[in-house]
Order: structure tokens, then sequence, then C-alpha cells
């Protein structure tokens, strides 16, 4: 794939909001795979490389951040975005120090999240190459 198209891993405990997501990153030329939580996410990352995650913020057992710190001790440079219904400035500040790529309040807004993944696979894209 191009460094405008990857292979995302969406992570959501939601169903619909993890299908929704799934069907706009796919209609914009992406391969996706879907977890429903953070240990699914943990055992796909350990078992697959993905160029980019989008993850819920607020999920059982472990959280969004929960997922960042975790993406970031095993793939330091992997793009993370949250994606959150409660957004304030506490948690987007702590997944800027994590090291997300971006932080999408709900209801999403199809334009601003198909953007930021553009923007940080690009980054990612430049920030891998020889």
């Amino acid at each position: 794939m191009d460094a405008s198209h990857g292979h995302l891993l969406v992570v959501d405990d939601e169903p619909e909001m993890r299908d929704l997501l799934r069907k706009i990153l796919e209609k914009e030329g992406h391969g996706v795979t879907t977890a429903s939580g953070s240990c699914e996410a943990l055992a796909l990352l350990a078992a697959c490389s993905y160029d980019l995650v989008v993850t819920d913020m607020l999920m059982p057992f472990d959280g969004g951040l929960a997922l960042l710190k975790a993406i970031r001790r095993a793939s330091p440079t992997t793009p993370v975005i949250i994606v959150t219904a409660f957004g304030d400035w506490e948690s987007y500040a702590q997944a800027m120090e994590l090291g997300a790529s971006a932080f999408i309040s709900k209801p999403l807004r199809m334009a601003e999240l198909t953007a930021a993944v553009h923007s940080a696979l690009a980054a990612w894209g430049a920030a891998t190459s020889p």
C-alpha cells in the first residue's frame, strides 16, 4: 500500500461504532481489522503489524490511554488516533503527551477522521522511509 493507504486496526467496544469506523476507513481505501477491546487489540498487534491504530478512549477494562501506552512500548512509531465521546482537556493533554497522533471527539465528522488518518499515515511514512 502507498503512504496514503494502510493496514489499520480499529478498536472500539461498541459494535455499531466499530462497524461505522471500519466502513468509513475501507471506503477511503484502507485495509481494516477490528477489535472489541484492548486485550483483543494487543493480541492482534502481537501477531501482525499495523500502519495505524484508531481506538476509543473509554472501554471496559483497559481504555484507549492504556492501549496507547502498550502500543508505545511495543511499537513506538505506530500512529495512534484516539476517538472519544467524553473529551476533556486533561484526557487530550495526556493522550498527546503519550504520543497520540490525534484526539477526535464524537460525534465523528468523517472529514476530520479521514484527514487525521491521512496526516498520521503521511507523517509515519515520512518517518519510516530511508
